[in-house]
């Protein structure tokens, strides 16, 4: 017999005696498919695991764009703002202030209340002053008095005495020119009640005509006999 090696003598978990399973030999020729099958599960994780994570980066890297041309937005719009406030600044300091117009308002009080105005014809001109009333207590009486000033031809030089007219009041029913108003009929749908109880009686009228019609032939037809 051979002696035993040196590098057998030095391995610690040799064991001492080698058995066959019969179970596990069994287990593995007759799990192949299912090998395959867990193989394919596996990949299939790992792809939607890597899918998963690559949505994530890419939602990641739209956010920070998207951020980026926000903050770019609103560099550009504060540097227009401040260019436009610089040139508004500028206007304001080129302006002068001239004071108030007196003339316009000593115009103003003096014409305050009353309403001029001037109408040109072929061969008339006429001003008309419109001055307003006070409020009575009646609220039925509410005109305006107005004053017409007639001259007399552009020709002439002498004008004829004021006018006076008064304002004749208006309403819907008293129009300006005296004529009372037509008012118009509502046209309004029948209803279904309504309806029937035309169409019966239409039916009664076409029936008693027919008869009225049937009668009068027979009475002609005994009366040629």
């Amino acid at each position: 017999m051979a002696p035993i090696s040196k590098k057998r003598r030095l391995n610690p978990n040799q064991p001492e005696e080698i058995t066959f399973d019969l179970s596990s030999r069994a287990d593995y020729l007759t799990g192949f498919h299912k090998r395959k099958l867990a193989r394919k599960e596996h990949a299939r994780e790992i792809a939607m695991k890597r899918e998963k994570e690559e949505k994530v980066a890419e939602r990641k890297a739209v956010r920070e764009q998207r951020r980026k041309e926000l903050e770019e937005h609103v560099a550009e719009f504060n540097r227009e703002l401040r260019k436009q406030n610089v040139e508004v600044e500028g206007e304001e300091d080129g302006e002068e202030w001239a004071g108030v117009d007196e003339s316009n308002e000593e115009g103003g009080e003096h014409t305050e209340g009353m309403v001029e105005d001037e109408y040109v014809d072929e061969d008339k001109f006429t001003t008309v002053t419109v001055e307003p009333m006070e409020m009575g207590g009646d609220d039925d009486h509410e005109d305006e008095a107005i004053t017409l000033h007639a001259g007399g031809t552009k020709g002439d030089g002498n004008r004829e005495a004021p006018k006076t007219a008064t304002k004749q009041p208006w309403s819907k029913s008293k129009p300006a020119d005296g004529k009372p108003k037509v008012k118009k009929k509502k046209f309004r749908y029948e209803t279904k009640a309504e309806r029937q109880a035309t169409r019966n009686d239409q039916r009664k009228k076409s029936k008693a005509a027919r008869a009225r019609r049937e009668k009068a032939k027979s009475s002609d037809s005994s009366s040629r006999r």
